[in-house]
């Protein structure tokens, strides 16, 4: 057993995050327009993966020909400033929306696909005044 405050071997830190597609060229263009980055091709490796500068990791290997599952959970949840033209940015960007938006005091929320089947949240947090 770890005693309290001392270190692990483990960094309590995300380093990367994978998401399966089936078309590398396409998703790679896709997510890099919904995030305004450019492609780098030096990014691109072993024909499968596309490390992305924000830490996600694209991979296709072993991806054509299974299946789109109906149902998949929460991959990534993201942040915006504004729900409502988040909503209209992600479908310019082919993103197709599962769930509309759902407005509570403290967050509105979506989900949202692409067409691999990933589901990602885009969330917009209320600032509350005191």
């Amino acid at each position: 057993m770890q005693k309290q405050g001392s270190e692990s071997l483990v960094q309590a830190k995300i380093n990367g995050h994978f998401l399966y597609v089936r078309d590398i060229r396409k998703a790679m263009n896709m997510y890099s327009s919904l995030f305004g980055l450019s492609i780098k091709e030096e990014n691109f490796l072993f024909g499968h993966l596309y490390f992305m500068d924000n830490g996600v990791i694209l991979d296709s290997d072993e991806m054509e020909g299974r299946p789109i599952p109906d149902w998949l959970p929460v991959s990534l949840k993201l942040e915006s400033m504004d729900i409502d033209k988040s909503k209209a940015y992600l479908e310019e960007h082919g993103f197709k929306i599962s769930f509309g938006i759902d407005r509570g005091p403290n967050v509105s929320w979506l989900l949202f696909k692409d067409p691999d089947g990933n589901t990602l949240m885009m969330c917009q947090d209320h600032k509350t005044i005191d």
